[in-house]
């Protein structure tokens, strides 16, 4: 029996989440927190970006507070993450986790945990189309903020590394002009310049058409 990717509606054998949609939401979580840091910036009343254009005019009143970063820093990002980690758990039947910290760690902490879930999540999380669109509205809505994501050199695809209970890592893994070693970011796991083309022959195919997006 097939069914299709809850992101892209592309045709899969099983699951509800196709392995590109699952490496994109995987490296917009890597991001987000970044992000989520960066528009801790703009919530200063008339503040600029570094390099702005400032009227020479008279001084009047500073600029009102802007909105969409007060809902995207306090009620948007990890109100909706915390929510979709509520919602895993109680599909997996696990008791509610715990919410503690600053802003900046929740959001840290969520989407490092969201995305250690991810192989189930592609697998067998109905609401996993969702999930991915919501991840990438949160990140669209904070680039319209601080800008336009940086270059982050080229996707080999996801780390293949195995936890002790047989979970695969899953994260992005870039490659950079000259680099000999590549660490993933989320469970350290070293590849060695050797490494790389083999890294990269075991990825999807689907990976590099979602590259763009």
């Amino acid at each position: 029996m097939t069914s299709s990717c809850g992101a892209c509606e592309r045709d899969l054998e099983h699951g509800y989440l196709c392995p590109g949609d699952t490496l994109a939401l995987a490296e917009r979580l890597e991001r987000l927190p970044k992000l989520f840091i960066e528009l801790g910036l703009y919530l200063a009343p008339g503040s600029r970006p570094a390099g702005e254009r400032v009227s020479s005019g008279p001084a009047g009143s500073r600029l009102p507070l802007n909105d969409t970063v007060l809902d995207l820093r306090h009620g948007g990002i990890a109100l909706v993450l915390e929510s979709w980690r509520s919602d895993i758990h109680s599909v997996r039947g696990w008791s509610e986790p715990a919410i503690t910290g600053g802003l900046d760690y929740r959001v840290m902490h969520v989407c490092r945990w969201i995305g250690m879930q991810l192989e189930w999540i592609a697998a067998s999380y109905p609401g996993a189309g969702d999930l991915a669109r919501e991840v990438r509205d949160l990140e669209g809505n904070a680039l319209s903020i601080v800008g336009a994501k940086p270059d982050r050199g080229r996707l080999l695809g996801q780390c293949v590394a195995v936890d002790a209970s047989g979970v695969v890592c899953g994260a992005p893994i870039r490659y950079r002009n000259g680099d000999k070693v590549l660490v993933c970011s989320w469970c350290s796991y070293t590849y060695e310049e050797r490494d790389f083309m083999t890294l990269y022959q075991l990825q999807p195919r689907e990976a590099e058409q979602k590259e763009a997006s």
